[in-house]
This record gives structure tokens, sequence and C-alpha cells, in this order.
């Protein structure tokens, strides 16, 4: 029986891919004089900013950037006015509510620093759907490794086997798996071909992932 329903963040309840883009191109035709094109997203997607960063600039452009310095102040304008810098998904709301309602007990698992997270919960206004949250802090290893999630487990005091993780990249998927979970992946067209391959559902929203829920539940009850 599936007790309970593990949501990672970005990419699930707040959207910050596009929105990180944009900043940077900005950021860098605003410092650096540097053109950072439209189509060069496909480099950003699912990626962290300093590999994003060795694929679309020069080696003399590399030379010329300080790549702390500008992520940190990414970070901190997100953190400070999180509603200019993120959207909401879709049906986020309703989908932890009716989970609440179906007395699922739910955990808030990112790898974002707890003030991200937390920004996030204030402003979404969800914060009492969640028995926990996990945060960057609270971990050794980072996903792929399944330790994140298995901490969540272990402090609602359930198994592997009764959690269901909502995902959508491909190293948060691999977590999953790596810790035994079932997994439903988010899709989201802009991912590279082959992130959701090892999910055991695809979903095309937060609605559609409410279903499979429900589905998957009353098989593991048979």
């Amino acid at each position: 029986m599936i007790k309970a329903i593990l949501f990672d963040l970005d990419g699930i309840l707040i959207e910050t891919e596009k929105e990180t883009f944009h900043f940077y191109q900005e950021y860098f035709k605003k410092h650096y004089n540097i053109i950072i094109k439209d189509s060069d997203f496909k480099y950003k997607a699912g990626r962290k900013s300093k590999d994003f960063f060795h694929d679309i600039l020069t080696s003399g452009q590399m030379e010329k950037i300080n790549i702390k310095k500008i992520t940190d102040y990414k970070r901190e304008l997100f953190n400070s006015q999180i509603d200019k810098y993120t959207k909401k998904v879709a049906g986020g709301g309703e989908l932890l509510e009716y989970l609440q309602q179906e007395r699922y007990l739910m955990a808030l698992v990112s790898q974002n620093e707890l003030r991200m997270i937390d920004s996030a919960l204030r402003w979404l206004k969800i914060a009492k759907y969640f028995g926990i949250t996990l945060s960057l802090d609270d971990i050794k290893n980072k996903k792929p490794d399944p330790e994140i999630y298995l901490l969540a487990a272990e402090k609602l005091g359930i198994k592997a086997s009764e959690c269901i993780v909502i995902e959508d990249s491909s190293d948060g998927i691999m977590a999953a798996k790596n810790g035994k979970f079932t997994c439903i992946a988010l899709r989201h067209d802009y991912m590279p071909t082959g992130t959701y391959k090892n999910a055991d559902y695809i979903a095309d929203s937060l609605a559609e992932v409410g279903k499979i829920i429900t589905k998957t539940n009353s098989l593991h009850s048979r």
C-alpha cells in the first residue's frame, strides 16, 4: 500500500529552468557583452549552471567570468524575489489538497538550499501539507544517490516500497530508482531525450500525477 508521496521542488511545484536561462541571457549581455542565443537553452535544461557555461562559452570567455559570483548572485535574487524569478506549476495546490484528503503522508525533498525551499513554501502557501522538508543541508550525497529519498522515508517511518517519488530530472529519477522507490516523472518538453526512460510512469501534468497515484495505490492494495 502506498502511504507517502515525496515531492521534488524544482520542475514539480515551481519552474525555474527557463527563468534561470533568461536571467543568464540578460546578465551576460549586460556585464560581459556576451550574447547567449535562445537555441542555447538545450544546453541548460536539466543541467547545472557551471556545465551550461562550459558548453556555451569559449575558453577566453570562461577566463573572464567568476562562476561562483554569478551563481551566488542568481541564487540571492531567486531567494529574495521568488515571485519575480520563478513560476508556479499548474495544479500544485489542487494535487496537494487531494492527497491530504486521501490521507497520504507528504514530504518535500529538494536539493535546494533551505532558504530557497522556505521562500517557495511561503510563496505557494503549501507548507501545511508537508510532514517533513529536506534540503541540501541534510545530505552528503547528491542525486542520483538515493540518500535524500531514503532519509525522507526513514523520517516518515515507512519503507521505500510504500512511497511514490515525483521527479522531473534524470538524476532525480535515478535517485528514486536507486532507492527502490516507485517514481512518477512529470514531463517537460524542453528536457533532453531519454530523461524519463527510467521512470515507472510519465505524466504530462500534475492532475495526471494524481490519477496515476490513485491507480498505483489500487494496484498495490490488491
